[in-house]
């Protein structure tokens, strides 16, 4: 159940009355990998196989959907549990998937334009096919909220939706938290093997570090956020050639990086 109703009590301008709320759910899920404990999110019930599948995705743990043998909900446990198998030559001790959860560093700290540099290594540059107008990216962003169902009834979530370069929705998410909805509507695209087709990401939410990396392993080549975006997000989007705007809201925006996937229209206005 991803709605939740609530009795209130409900004050506005003097006066109080008992109602009853709809609120968004919010539970644990719990991700087992070759039988063993590996993940634990709070998320929004819904959608746990292509969350699993997406976060290994966004995580690198696998690079496609041919490497997951199998993937269901533990029924004899909990339905906040996923089992997810992987193929034989991913299952191995020495797998980064047994040891890795965090990049661990011998010096007291790490700068923040280091894992840029360390993550930017590690993928690949990405393609430069999509021309496309602020309209074109406003009517995205409007299927993205006119599907937003559960935000709609609650206001407690966030979205994540996929387009291809002609606009065509891939995959579309939400949960209540924007690393989640991300990644579910990024599984969708991995059981679907869409990933070829992926190219624009629209988000409800802000753009962080960790979104960005999400959408470079997928290769989209232009990443919005109706907010703001942060200094290492604009600095990974740049150092792997991703479109990133910020403040998108309809037919504005803040672009931060590779303008050259955006025609402009309009006259240039000089600061006052």
């Amino acid at each position: 159940m991803s709605i939740v109703d609530i009795p209130i009590i409900k004050y506005e301008n003097g006066r109080h009355a008992s109602t009853h709320d709809n609120v968004a759910a919010e539970e644990p899920l719990e991700i087992f990998i070759n039988d063993k404990p590996f993940h634990m999110t709070m998320r929004l019930p819904g959608e746990e196989i292509p969350l699993a599948v997406g976060f290994l995705f966004t995580e690198g743990l696998i690079n496609s959907i041919d490497e997951v043998l199998t993937v269901s909900h533990c029924k004899d446990v909990s339905s906040n549990r996923i089992n997810i198998y992987l193929k034989a030559s991913q299952n191995n001790s020495s797998s980064p998937l047994l040891t890795r959860r965090s990049a661990s560093y011998s010096s007291c700290g790490i700068c923040g334009k280091d894992m840029v540099s360390d993550l930017s290594m590690s993928l690949p540059k990405i393609d430069k096919t999509i021309a496309i107008t602020f309209p074109q990216l406003a009517k995205l962003q409007d299927m993205l909220m006119k599907d937003q169902q559960i935000f709609r009834n609650t206001g407690g979530t966030h979205a994540a939706g996929i387009f291809n370069k002609a606009g065509t929705l891939l995959g579309l998410s939400e949960d209540i938290g924007r690393h989640n909805a991300l990644d579910k509507a990024i599984g969708k695209i991995l059981l679907n093997r869409k990933t070829a087709e992926a190219k624009i990401l629209i988000l409800s939410s802000r753009l962080s570090y960790e979104m960005v990396t999400k959408a470079a392993r997928l290769g989209i080549e232009i990443l919005t956020g109706v907010s703001s975006a942060t200094s290492l997000a604009i600095n990974l989007a740049e150092n792997v050639e991703m479109t990133l705007i910020g403040f998108h809201r309809g037919q504005q925006g803040n672009i931060y990086t590779c303008s050259e996937r955006i025609i402009l229209e309009g006259q240039i206005k000089s600061p006052s």
